[in-house]
């Protein structure tokens, strides 16, 4: 008989941020693929009886290519095994989701997705500042940092109304505030880059475009860093009138 398979974000590595939808996958699953991101204190969580298997893919450094991993899926799936696709962060935000839905339901093996606290949302709550803003500042660009994308929209980018979000960003500050500065965008616009974002290790810097474009962001981690622009990094509710913050409080 035919297994099943869910694939869950498991957030970006704390236990704190693992929703209750993850931590009832884990609990069910037969087999569990894990990546590299998927802390000790999650791992912990395993049934001792679960198979586990790493399947880690970090800067690079593969244990298993993606076309083993969702061989492994469809495997244990066909065994009749109830696997658990274990990711770091949210599974639809920059991985292999569409890949890995599409050869499941190819075969018709039943497939379940479990959001999970995508690092950007992390990061914000660490800088203690709002992703957006009412009256402003309404819209997210996100987007890879390493993509070739960032050169080709850098002139939009650099007049974008809202907030900025670079993902594994953290080697690349200096050189997306350079081609930023480069297309417009005024050198005192907030930025900040934050590294290991929702975990111990988590290390913040926040300064201007203009200094970061001097080399002001420096990487103090081996971890995944997110690095984000926008005005609402400086925001506070003592920037507001009294009549912002009065509907605010209204809301």
């Amino acid at each position: 008989m035919t297994g099943s398979v869910v694939i869950a974000g498991a957030g970006p590595g704390g236990l704190q941020h693992l929703t209750l939808g993850a931590l009832e996958a884990i609990r069910e699953a037969e087999v569990i693929l894990y990546d590299a991101l998927i802390s000790d204190e999650i791992v912990a969580q395993f049934p001792e009886q679960a198979e586990k298997i790493f399947v880690g893919k970090r800067c690079g450094q593969h244990a298993w290519t993606q076309t083993m991993i969702i061989s492994a899926m469809i495997a244990h799936a066909l065994a009749g095994k109830k696997v658990l696709r274990l990711k770091g962060g949210d599974p639809a935000v920059f991985a292999h989701l569409a890949e890995e839905l599409a050869a499941l339901h190819k075969l018709a093996i039943p497939v379940r997705v479990v959001p999970g606290v995508t690092a950007v949302l992390a990061a914000v709550a660490e800088l203690s500042r709002p992703l957006t803003a009412r009256g402003g500042s309404r819209h997210v660009w996100i987007t890879d940092g390493h993509s070739g994308d960032v050169e080709k929209y850098a002139q939009q980018m650099a007049a974008f109304p809202g907030t900025l979000v670079f993902y594994m960003a953290a080697s690349r500050c200096q050189q997306i505030a350079q081609l930023l500065l480069a297309h417009g965008m005024p050198g005192e616009k907030p930025c900040a880059l934050v590294e290991n974002a929702g975990t111990p290790d988590c290390a913040l810097c926040t300064t201007t475009v203009a200094a970061a474009a001097d080399g002001a962001l420096v990487r103090r981690t081996n971890g995944p860093g997110i690095f984000l622009v926008g005005e609402v990094l400086q925001q506070t509710i003592s920037q507001m009138t009294e009549e912002e913050y009065a509907l605010a409080s209204q809301r």
